[in-house]
């Protein structure tokens, strides 16, 4: 699509900030490769304006769809009238598939996303740490476990989310899954899936002091630039994955997804339903 006109549709990425969020980038290119009269637009929307914000774009005929983004994944499962397996398993959603009567289905593709960005073979009988048990949070402990990890620790200073997140990925397979602190020790992977980075005067999720320089740190916060996290894990020689790769990953199920195709099915040339 090379312009925008009275029959382009709208996907909608909502978030608090939303200033940060990368599909509109990553996404437009391959609506327009495809020529997809869709176009993924970003609205700040705040926790107390989402009930209404749901309520408007469900009404609008030109709404193809709505990501979200923090912090906003979990609300808007429970708004949806249907989710996917891994969604409904999850608590959660990242994109929302809108069909003509206004009924709202929600996918998440945060976890697949992430493991594609890093690679499986590499997380095979791997410890992680996980710091987040939000909707990415549990999407990644979903993905990862499915993956086939060894060890997963979870922190969050939600205990109730850490424990619903446990409970999920204990029947997924067979791996050593506890609560724990935010700190390194024996782990392999480093995972910060909370939006701690997003600003200047975040501290750090987790502490580098001791880190070795054959640890694994992900942080999804980072996006537009990059977190103090990152940066340091950087200089210290670590290999480092970030939100950018992790969305790099999903964006093509994203795009997909927003264009009419079942969840789980990429956007490729002159693939494109009509909802």
């Amino acid at each position: 699509m090379e312009t925008i006109n009275g029959a382009t549709r709208i996907y909608a990425v909502l978030g608090d900030p939303v200033a940060q969020v990368q599909t509109p980038r990553l996404a437009n290119p391959l609506f327009s490769a495809v020529g997809a009269n869709v176009v993924a637009v970003p609205f700040h929307v705040t926790a107390a304006m989402l009930d209404a914000t749901w309520k408007t774009f469900r009404a609008l005929q030109n709404i193809a769809g709505i990501g979200v983004t923090v912090p906003h994944k979990i609300a808007a499962a429970q708004l949806c009238d249907t989710l996917t397996p891994v969604a409904q398993a999850v608590g959660a959603v990242n994109s929302i598939q809108r069909s003509p009567d206004g009924r709202m289905h929600g996918a998440l593709f945060d976890g697949e996303g992430f493991v594609q960005s890093i690679g499986a073979s590499r997380l095979t009988d791997r410890r992680v740490l996980l710091v987040g048990a939000g909707g990415a949070g549990r999407a990644i402990a979903h993905a990862l476990t499915l993956a086939g990890i060894a060890k997963l620790t979870v922190f969050d200073r939600d205990h109730v989310a850490v424990q619903k997140t446990i409970e999920m990925v204990t029947p997924l397979a067979a791996l050593q899954v506890q609560a724990g602190p935010p700190e390194i020790g024996d782990h392999d992977v480093v995972i910060n899936a909370t939006p701690m980075g997003l600003k200047p005067s975040d501290l750090l999720p987790v502490d580098l002091g001791q880190v070795s320089r054959t640890v694994l740190i992900a942080d999804i916060a980072a996006l537009n630039h990059e977190t103090a996290l990152i940066a340091k894990a950087r200089a210290l020689g670590c290999v480092t994955t970030d939100g950018n790769d992790m969305l790099s990953g999903q964006i093509r199920l994203i795009a997909g997804f927003a264009t009419g195709l079942a969840a789980g099915t990429p956007l490729r040339t002159r693939q494109v339903s009509h909802l």
